[in-house]
């Protein structure tokens, strides 16, 4: 999204990118980091309490290089929220709890995105102005963001919150989860390399259209779209 702002060449998109993407790293992953330790916190674990996470002090969650990677490629991180599964009132359900909740609030982020940008294209006073497609154009592209990261944060596979999801499914001495962790950074390097590749991007970008589309049709109902 960002490099197709880019390509474009159109000053104003550059820059609205550029804004969507300083927001994103700012608050919205943020956000993300924060909804992992509220949720760790309701489950008993002081751990991001005490390491000074259950804030929503930006400063306290970015990753200068994750923040970098965000503004330069459209994908980056936040920095990881220290839990101890250990301390948890449930250490099965709890670590599912503590891991959905970081992509849900960045799913309901681009929901609301994508919400604030109908509204704006439907105030008629400011029909075609600079102000409404700035607006507009800004806050799609949190979304398309939003929505990615949650996306590829759902994936189950070991790196993001989704393998921690899978987790909680699978019977304790599953041998599927002690092959991943016997083989954690070899997968880590590898999917590292397939998202850099563009392999891994390719299913994400379809299921993140999808579910912008889907969010979109829902946002515009109340506007008889």
């Amino acid at each position: 999204m960002l490099m197709s702002a880019f390509r474009s060449g159109e000053p104003m998109n550059i820059v609205i990118a550029l804004l969507a993407a300083a927001f994103l790293v700012f608050c919205v992953i943020p956000l993300h980091e924060f909804a992992h330790a509220w949720a760790a916190d309701k489950q008993g674990d002081d751990t991001p309490r005490l390491a000074g996470r259950l804030t929503l002090n930006p400063i306290a969650h970015v990753d200068p290089i994750g923040g970098i990677m965000i503004a330069l490629i459209g994908f980056g991180w936040g920095k990881p929220t220290p839990v101890d599964p250990r301390q948890f009132k449930n250490q099965r359900w709890g670590e599912v709890l503590v891991a959905a909740a970081g992509p849900a609030i960045n799913l309901l982020m681009g929901f609301l995105f994508l919400l604030i940008e109908t509204v704006f294209l439907h105030i008629g006073a400011i029909n075609g102005s600079i102000l409404q497609v700035a607006v507009a154009t800004f806050f799609q592209y949190a979304a398309t963001i939003s929505i990615f990261l949650a996306v590829l944060n759902l994936l189950p596979i070991p790196m993001f919150d989704g393998w921690h999801i899978l987790e909680g499914f699978l019977p304790n001495g599953s041998k599927a989860k002690e092959w991943v962790w016997r083989n954690q950074r070899m997968l880590m390097i590898a999917i590292v390399i397939l998202l850099f590749s563009g392999v891994l991007s390719y299913p994400v970008q379809f299921l993140s259209q999808f579910v912008l589309h889907f969010f979109g049709w829902l946002t515009a109902l109340p506007f008889g779209g």
